[in-house]
């Protein structure tokens, strides 16, 4: 085989190959946005607040909540979980989250569906 044409074939295959991750990539991040999604903040309760995220439709089949909650202090406190169809994932800040927050305040929560953000809210604590 002509060394020129195997050159033009690698180069093509190298493209193709790497070109049709990226354009999965893309798609999925692109399917999570447009998603119809839901958002719980309860804080009535003493001492706890329960977070929840769900894709109302079921459209994505099954996808991995992350929470970020920041304290008053810029302290961040993390948390995961996964769900399917269009279930909702609860979770209990802060006796599911890393770290231990003490203080009383209004917090921040960031939710993540597959890691892009969906969604902003507030919330008060009071221990």
């Amino acid at each position: 085989m002509n060394p020129k044409r195997l050159i033009i074939l690698c180069c093509l295959l190298a493209l193709f190959v790497f070109s049709a991750d990226s354009v999965y990539a893309q798609r999925n991040r692109k399917s999570v946005k447009n998603v119809s999604w839901q958002t719980s903040v309860n804080d009535s309760e003493r001492g706890v607040v329960i977070l929840g995220i769900r894709d109302k439709w079921g459209t994505l089949g099954s996808f991995t909540a992350l929470y970020v909650v920041t304290a008053p202090s810029k302290k961040k406190f993390r948390a995961r979980t996964t769900t399917t169809q269009d279930d909702w994932a609860y979770i209990s800040f802060p006796d599911d989250f890393d770290g231990n927050p003490l203080a009383s305040g209004t917090y921040t929560v960031v939710f993540y569906a597959n890691g892009v953000i969906i969604g902003r809210d507030k919330f008060k604590f009071r221990p």
